[in-house]
């Protein structure tokens, strides 16, 4: 199982995420975020599927999106952002 921490993601991935956080006042780095990818070695074989796991360091709160070819992690967890499961806003 492959683990990458959010500095490790792409550019366009880390700028997405950062611009969705701060547009619902939080703090990003008041978050620990990272993905899995539990089978890295069969990517070439079907759909690449990462999991990646936010949580906020001030509350312990945390989800797991589905992240990969046809899903958007980051809408899912913006929807959750505005619907208070990480708590209210840190601005």
């Amino acid at each position: 199982m492959a683990r990458h921490f959010f500095h490790e993601f792409s550019e366009d991935e880390q700028a997405d995420a950062e611009s969705i956080f701060a547009s619902h006042g939080f703090d990003i780095s008041d978050f620990d975020i990272h993905d899995e990818d539990p089978n890295p070695a069969d990517a070439s074989a079907g759909q690449v599927r990462r999991q990646v796991r936010v949580t906020r360091r001030s509350n312990g709160k945390s989800s797991v999106y589905g992240a990969g070819q046809g899903t958007a992690w980051h809408a899912d967890c913006e929807r959750d952002l505005a619907a208070g499961v990480f708590g209210v806003s840190s601005v």
